[in-house]
């Protein structure tokens, strides 16, 4: 819960207590927040619209909205509805697409956001199942099919913390064996880095979609403000609309926002486009390599841009955390309850903003500290079982 010093922002770089560090935590994985495109979308909608545009969009939205629905769909062969954040859209869509008669299983690490909407849905039976566990769904949807119209199973295309992706074979294999079957997928962390035209994880791999909601964010990577849900159906998009509750009664997207997300959509549509996903992949690509040869493990080694180091518990966490911070690079250190306890880590992220010698710098740096770390740990020079470290001593001092 740290703020950023009021300095100049470009992305490689973020200031906190007048220490500039090398970014490594957030999620703008293209680096599109500096394009000038988005800026002058962003600038173009406040001096025609003003900086809102005070309607409910129940009543009179603003003609942004259809500009960028529009260009969504194009981007993702779907029917594309706009809400004002990720979490926002699971409140909105999850209580009307889940219908009496309906059962919901919710991966257990799934983002908070979805566990939160599944939470509204009443006397609807929501059951946590183990992660990615394709066995025991399968056994669990065909106990369920027998009682219920339909099994709504609730995940994330791409896993925030850890970085591990659906597995979307075996999910298209139960889905054939299983009717009943209905995905609703959080894809926010895949949106625009991966996927033509960046529509993601799963709506890139997933071509049948006649049962399967996928829901977008328009932060991130994408650079503006909301999310998107792509339904199936047009009628699914004006249900959802008309019926879901903060498509009524919660704020619209401002135009500042709206205008950077039509011009973000825009860019996302050009030919070129790919070529920025292709620097993304070439710096995460770097990232598995110089971990093969520095010994440096992450929870999982998919190509995603999100890496996760376990370190066991929170001092240990802690320690990691500051180390790197003396060195001049900011990673997230992920206690509880953003992890379960035990399996507290660093987690860092890598984007276009990150140079080459940036990710080598901060690997190696990894190395040495992760190292450090365990050899004082077993020795016994660094004592930090469960509990917190000391403040360090040094003052960082920016790479």
């Amino acid at each position: 819960m740290q703020t950023a010093d009021d300095a100049a922002y470009a992305g490689r770089h973020v200031q906190v207590d007048g220490v500039e560090l090398l970014n490594f935590g957030g999620c703008s994985y293209l680096g599109l927040e500096q394009r000038t495109e988005l800026r002058d979308g962003a600038i173009a909608a406040i001096r025609r619209y003003g900086t809102q545009f005070s309607f409910s969009r129940a009543y009179v939205q603003s003609p942004l909205y259809q500009q960028l629905e529009a260009a969504l769909d194009a981007m993702t062969g779907g029917f594309a509805l706009v809400a004002p954040s990720t979490t926002l859209a699971h409140i909105a869509a999850l209580p009307v697409l889940v219908q009496p008669g309906d059962a919901v299983l919710v991966d257990l690490l799934t983002h908070a956001s979805v566990h939160v909407a599944s939470g509204l849905l009443g006397s609807t039976p929501v059951t946590s199942v183990p992660h990615n566990d394709i066995d025991r769904l399968d056994h669990k949807i065909a106990r369920l099919a027998n009682k219920y119209r339909r099994i709504w199973l609730l995940l994330d295309g791409l896993y925030s913390m850890h970085g591990d992706f659906a597995p979307l074979e075996p999910l298209r294999a139960l889905m054939q064996k299983h009717p009943a079957l209905h995905l609703y997928m959080d894809d926010a962390h895949a949106t625009s880095w991966l996927g033509k035209h960046g529509r993601g994880w799963v709506l890139d791999n997933l071509s049948e979609r006649d049962r399967v909601v996928v829901a977008l964010s328009l932060n991130k990577a994408f650079s503006a403000g909301g999310s998107a849900l792509i339904l199936p159906t047009a009628q699914a998009r004006a249900t959802v609309r008309r019926c879901g509750g903060p498509m009524l009664f919660s704020g619209p997207v401002p135009p500042p926002m709206l205008g950077a997300a039509v011009a973000s959509a825009e860019l996302h549509l050009r030919p070129e486009f790919s070529d920025l996903q292709r620097d993304v992949m070439e710096r995460i690509d770097l990232v598995l390599a110089l971990a093969e040869q520095l010994g440096v493990h992450f929870v999982t080694e998919e190509r995603s841009p999100i890496f996760f180091v376990h370190c066991g518990h929170l001092g240990a966490m802690v320690h990691l955390t500051r180390a790197l911070r003396t060195r001049g690079i900011y990673v997230s250190p992920c206690p509880f309850p953003s992890v379960p306890t035990g399996q507290e880590g660093i987690r860092f992220t890598v984007s276009r903003h990150n140079t080459e010698e940036d990710i080598r710098y901060l690997m190696e740096a990894l190395s040495i500290e992760n190292r450090k770390l365990h050899e004082g740990q077993e020795s016994g020079t660094i004592a930090i079982e469960h509990g917190l470290p000391p403040d360090p001593i040094e003052t960082p001092v920016a790479s």
